[in-house]
């Protein structure tokens, strides 16, 4: 307000200097008369009236601008005074001239305790050497800085500051001087401490875990090589993800040779149809339980051969990773199959006795009773009609016999092939009750040589499945076919009747129905039982390459 008030009665004599010196030269001249020396000043009388009114209006603008600054500056100073961070202003010396309340709360002493006096009497021994390089790089470099600090305190716990600090040459003029803010980052540094503290305790848990996990998958492979049964793990996909060196031996593989391949290329074709539904019912099953899911089919080894493994399915994760254990059924197949010559051996024995004696007994007591019985007719028809009676009864019964006899050793492979075979099991069915069976022949060219064994066991195929027809169908039609398919052989029986149930069907619960997959897979067939459009039974049989023969 003073130096607004100076500057204009400058102004004001430097005008009426300037006014002044006009009317001297215009009288020394006397170029100009009376009149118009009055009209002059009253004419700068009247500018000098405006530039006062001008000034005043300035004037009030600056008195109302200097209001402004100074609420702002009140402002300014309560924030300062009230802010959470502690504040400073300090000499280049680092000589505190100013500070904020929460600076007292910080160090523990008032305001007058603190200004005046240097930085470093509130540092920690440890950390002048810090603060020393932060002021030499902040008035050398003119960079703002950042550096923790520990304080001095008076209790057990340190109290450490983030000191940043940067120059301010206008806060006092014509000296240079540095502001700084102090934030209280000690609750950080303790979490800091106790976080690493946590991550070094985690790390040895991590490495304490992993020692056990790398000796635990150790002692694993251990157990997995030593296992004399294929083992192999796949994804979702099928993709091989690990193996032990028993899959390799059976299948005559190298181990980079599976890894990441899909199972499915170890398969045949009926193989891959097999596996997709037992995958499909183990991934309905609980995650870590044992192996339920155990399906038979023929898997490929490196040089072509098939070879008849059991697969035994369990689930690992929720990602439906499984673990498949391979069991070598060529031994037991081969065993199996001995079993069956033997009971075929057997079967034959026991027909050519019960044919021999048994049928040969009943036919006599059934011829002795029938002339019994005519003996006796016109004399005791009582008698007669007993005899004549008991005589049916034995027929009958030579009948069911002959049905039991057929039914073990009905035909033979022994003095013909399979076809043969076939058309004389066909023609042995009597036609009763509408009952019509018949034989068809298709690409009889691409049928195979086939070994004895397998004609045999599909011989008894056809003629279980014939017999399954006849007694539980109520066919009226039953058609056996065998054709040629893609360099294999196909056995169908086809009927007419009433079909099979879906849970049958599924399970394979009828005794019939076991029996024929236990023969089809002792010759490495596969077995398929479903339902006949529009009505009654399918048994598909197929080989898809024959075993050689057994020397």
């Amino acid at each position: 307000m003073k130096e607004s008030r100076n500057d204009y009665d400058a102004l004001s004599r430097d005008l009426r200097a300037i006014a002044e010196t006009k009317l001297r030269e215009r009288r020394a001249n006397g170029e100009e008369e009376e009149e118009e020396e009055e009209e002059d000043l009253k004419s700068l009388v009247e500018e000098l009236s405006i530039h006062q009114l001008e000034l005043e209006v300035q004037n009030e603008e600056l008195r109302k601008i200097q209001h402004d600054l100074r609420a702002a500056h009140d402002r300014y100073a309560v924030l300062y005074d009230k802010a959470p961070v502690a504040f400073l202003t300090l000499s280049t010396k680092g000589q505190v001239l100013n500070c904020n309340r929460a600076a007292s709360t910080l160090f523990g002493r008032p305001r007058t305790h603190i200004i005046d006096h240097f930085l470093h009497e509130f540092v920690a021994a440890e950390c002048q050497d810090a603060l020393h390089l932060h002021c030499y790089a902040l008035i050398n470099h003119s960079q703002t800085q950042a550096t923790a600090l520990n304080l001095k305190t008076s209790g057990d716990v340190p109290r450490t500051v983030l000191l940043e600090s940067e120059l301010d040459s206008q806060l006092i003029p014509g000296e240079l001087s540095w502001f700084a803010s102090l934030t209280d980052i000690s609750d950080q540094k303790k979490l800091e401490a106790e976080l690493s503290s946590l991550n070094r305790e985690l790390e040895e848990r991590v490495q304490e875990r992993a020692r056990q996990y790398l000796a635990s998958r150790q002692e694993t492979l251990a157990v997995l090589n030593a296992a004399a049964d294929p083992i192999i793990t796949i994804d979702s996909e099928g993709l091989i993800q690990s193996l032990n060196r028993a899959t390799c031996r059976v299948f005559g593989y190298a181990e980079d040779e599976l890894l990441g391949i899909n199972l499915r290329t170890l398969l045949t074709n009926a193989g891959v149809d097999v596996f997709r539904r037992a995958l499909e019912d183990c991934a309905e099953e609980e995650v870590g339980k044992a192996p339920k899911v155990r399906r038979e089919a023929l898997w490929r080894m490196k040089n072509g051969t098939k070879v008849p493994v059991e697969m035994a399915l369990a689930r690992i994760d929720e990602a439906k990773h499984f673990t498949i254990v391979l069991r070598d059924l060529r031994d037991k197949k081969r065993l199996e199959l001995e079993v069956m010559q033997v009971t075929e051996s057997e079967r034959s024995r026991i027909s050519r006795e019960l044919h021999d004696s048994l049928g040969q007994e009943l036919a006599a007591m059934s011829i002795d009773t029938r002339l019994i019985a005519e003996d006796k007719a016109g004399i005791d028809e009582a008698t007669a009609s007993k005899f004549r009676r008991f005589s049916e009864q034995l027929q009958r019964c030579i009948v069911q016999l002959r049905t039991i006899i057929f039914d073990l050793a009905p035909i033979d492979v022994s003095d013909g092939d399979l076809v043969d075979a076939l058309e004389a099991l066909v023609r042995s069915i009597p036609e009763q009750d509408d009952l019509k069976c018949s034989f068809h022949l298709s690409h009889s060219e691409s049928l195979m040589a086939l070994p004895r064994e397998t004609e045999i066991q599909l011989l008894r195929i056809a003629q279980e499945g014939v017999h399954n027809a006849r007694k539980h169908s109520g066919a009226k039609q039953i058609v056996v076919a065998l054709s040629g398919k893609g360099g294999g052989v196909e056995l169908q029986i086809i009927d007419d009747g009433r079909g099979v149930p879906r849970k049958k069907r599924s399970s394979f619960a009828g005794q019939g129905f076991r029996i024929m997959e236990y023969r089809c897979s002792l010759i490495g067939g596969e077995l398929e039982i479903m339902n006949y459009r529009p009505n009654g039974t399918k048994v598909v049989c197929r080989i898809e390459q024959a075993p050689a023969s057994e020397e």
